[in-house]
């Protein structure tokens, strides 16, 4: 199971941060639009991809979550904004990002490919793959992601991992190893970049 954007992901790089935090500029502080020759060239070759947005703040050394929203349906960068923005304003878990926190942000880009069904739910690499978990129960379906570090980064083990994915989904009942069994896994991998404020700055004066 391959998408188009898989022979393109080689030329990502953190330049498409850019276009996120250019996003927030002309929202906030009503900057001018820009064309940005990263974006261009990929949208020129209609790559399309799943793909997620992330904020965080720098607080001391540590970051602080403020927004995560994307999709896990192939979609054309031209709409990188429209994701920056949503992260930004619209996840119902922070309020809205203020103009007077742009400059302790930081943008995280994670853009999906190689994905691959599983033979089973142990069928992947922590550190590796991130997971798309679904399977019927009683007249319902559920479905649930984990992007690749997440398990990495709260120590989980795979069988932890595919039981919170079961959760997150929505499901209350209980994790049998029938219900483990019949699970449809699709692992994937993702092209991640960052980018903190200074760092966009410095870029688009060399622009």
């Amino acid at each position: 199971m391959t998408n188009e954007f898989d022979k393109f992901v080689e030329d990502v790089d953190d330049s498409l941060c850019v276009v996120c935090f250019d996003a927030l500029e002309e929202e906030l502080n009503n900057k001018k639009p820009e064309s940005r020759e990263c974006l261009a060239k990929l949208t020129s070759q209609d790559a399309r991809c799943p793909l997620f947005v992330t904020w965080n703040l720098k607080n001391g050394d540590d970051e602080d979550l403020r927004g995560c929203i994307g999709t896990l349906e192939p979609t054309s960068l031209n709409n990188l904004k429209k994701y920056a923005r949503m992260s930004a304003f619209q996840d119902s878990r922070f309020p809205p990002i203020r103009s007077k926190e742009i400059q302790n942000l930081i943008c995280k880009l994670s853009l999906l490919h190689s994905y691959e069904e599983c033979k089973d739910y142990l069928d992947w690499e922590i550190g590796k793959h991130g997971l798309v978990v679904e399977f019927d129960s009683n007249g319902f379906s559920y479905s649930a992601t984990y992007l690749p570090e997440v398990a990495l980064e709260h120590n989980m083990s795979k069988e932890y991992a595919v039981e919170q994915l079961i959760r997150k989904s929505g499901y209350r009942g209980r994790v049998t190893d029938d219900l483990l069994s019949k699970l449809r896994v699709t692992r994937y991998q993702s092209k991640k970049v960052k980018m903190d404020y200074n760092h966009y700055l410095s870029h688009i004066s060399t622009q």
